[in-house]
């Protein structure tokens, strides 16, 4: 913060910057969603890929600040490991360097947080190679031929520099007037491993996954429903399947044929992406406030809701 000139300026650039990234990360995500692009395998695989280890260079350089919030996320993540059975213990000390958190900890925090960005940059290579191999224009995939398409220039150009300049506006905005807004108090402290915070949580964009790890009481179930959610993203998992139904049945609509039927799935579908993110948004709050046997009580109440929208999207199409 002082030991540069504008270090401070260099230092909130970069952690406001990691928040907004994780942001537009979501509304894209939400975007894909939205249009039904999944059902673009080779896309939205490396894409979900490429957020997994966005997740990884975040939480390592999260870690690197060395806070309250920051030892503790490294204490309490680290430890998931611990459920892997015989082994566990000792993966653990491999990875901190020690039986406790120290300099060695930090410096393989380190490592990884610079090697993950180099290959993310490949991922994002490939990511555009397979996006421009195929068309992009979301649910109307209908359009097969060149001169259907809309070109990018200048109408899209326009539009996406409109769109970022007004992020842009935000994104200054934090860092200069409002720049902590995004993090955490407790992490200005100096790390102290002989205190224990009132309230252990993580960044926002991490929150949904510790909202999950947290309203199980078992460790290891915890770690294999979030490996289930982070596959069900990748669309291996049947129950999730249901996208291609939806993609494909909005093409019938737009086609013109089974017009009320591909009506009714593309409202249901869009209606249940907004019922997941209202049900990410309440269960990570409700798991910071109340009892962690409550919290799980409401989280598969949710789910199940949703499982069984699923169920209706695929009996329509």
């Amino acid at each position: 913060m002082r030991d540069l000139d504008s270090g401070w300026l260099l230092r909130h650039i970069h952690a406001n910057g990691a928040s907004f990234l994780f942001i537009m990360i979501y509304l894209h995500m939400f975007r894909t969603l939205y249009h039904g692009s999944p059902s673009k395998s080779t896309v939205w695989i490396i894409g979900i890929i490429m957020y997994i280890l966005l997740c990884a260079i975040s939480f390592t350089g999260y870690s690197l600040v060395y806070g309250q919030m920051s030892l503790w996320a490294i204490v309490v993540i680290c430890s998931l490991v611990t459920a892997i059975p015989y082994i566990g213990n000792d993966i653990l000390i491999l990875i901190w360097g020690g039986s406790v958190v120290s300099t060695s900890t930090l410096q393989r925090v380190f490592c990884v947080h610079y090697i993950l960005p180099i290959i993310l940059i490949i991922l994002s290579l490939l990511h555009l190679y397979f996006l421009h191999s195929i068309n992009s224009t979301g649910e109307l995939s209908i359009i097969l031929i060149r001169s259907d398409r809309i070109n990018f220039y200048p109408l899209l150009l326009i539009r996406d520099l409109f769109i970022g300049s007004i992020i842009l506006l935000f994104y200054i905005y934090i860092i200069y007037f409002n720049s902590d807004i995004l993090g955490h108090s407790d992490n200005y402290i100096p790390a102290n491993p002989m205190v224990t915070p009132p309230e252990i949580m993580p960044e926002f964009y991490f929150l949904p996954f510790y909202a999950i790890i947290r309203a199980i009481p078992h460790k290891a179930f915890g770690i294999i429903i979030m490996i289930f959610i982070l596959l069900s993203l990748t669309n291996f998992l049947p129950s999730f399947n249901f996208y291609n139904n939806i993609y494909f049945n909005n093409v019938r609509w737009w086609s013109g044929s089974n017009n009320a039927s591909g009506f009714g799935s593309l409202i249901l579908s869009r209606s249940l992406l907004f019922v997941l993110i209202l049900d990410i948004i309440l269960s990570s709050k409700l798991c910071l406030m109340v009892n962690h046997f409550e919290a799980m009580y409401w989280l598969l109440l949710i789910n199940i809701l949703c499982l069984c929208s699923s169920e209706l999207i695929k009996s329509s199409s």
